[in-house]
């Protein structure tokens, strides 16, 4: 069966597709690694609620009450920049998902195109098998 031509096309596009493989999965990561920052300082923040909510129960001072507001204001910050972080990787997430589509339709677009020739070669070769069976019977025919 003769070697299928665009072979190192495919090679090429499965290795740009195993390359967008990876690159897709690492801005996953790096969107669960913000994810996972978030809810660090959520829980932070629910903690520092709960600090101060004994403070006042308890009785408190000024220093005390001042602190955990600026404490809360710092992670709240935090908290809006992470969040927008997070949005801005999940439009680059988005990206890449998109890349990784076009480079897998690109790949199978030629193995499709592989498959075609491979079955055309096998067509050929049968038909000049069959070519030859039929010479052989035709020379048998002509010997009884």
């Amino acid at each position: 069966m003769a070697k299928f031509r665009l072979q190192t096309a495919l090679d090429v596009r499965q290795r740009l597709e195993r390359l967008k493989q990876k690159d897709f999965s690492q801005e996953i990561q790096a969107e669960q690694k913000i994810q996972n920052e978030i809810m660090t300082i959520q829980q932070q923040l629910q903690n520092n609620n709960q600090q101060a909510n004994q403070l006042r129960v308890q009785g408190f001072g000024i220093a005390q009450l001042q602190f955990h507001a600026m404490f809360q204001t710092r992670l709240e910050a935090k908290l809006n920049i992470l969040q927008q972080q997070l949005q801005e990787q999940k439009q680059q997430t988005e990206r890449t998902q998109k890349l990784l589509i076009e480079a897998t339709q690109k790949r199978r677009v030629l193995e499709i195109l592989k498959e075609k020739e491979e079955e055309r070669e096998a067509q050929k070769q049968r038909k000049q098998e069959q070519a030859a069976m039929d010479e052989i019977a035709q020379v048998q025919r002509s010997l009884f």
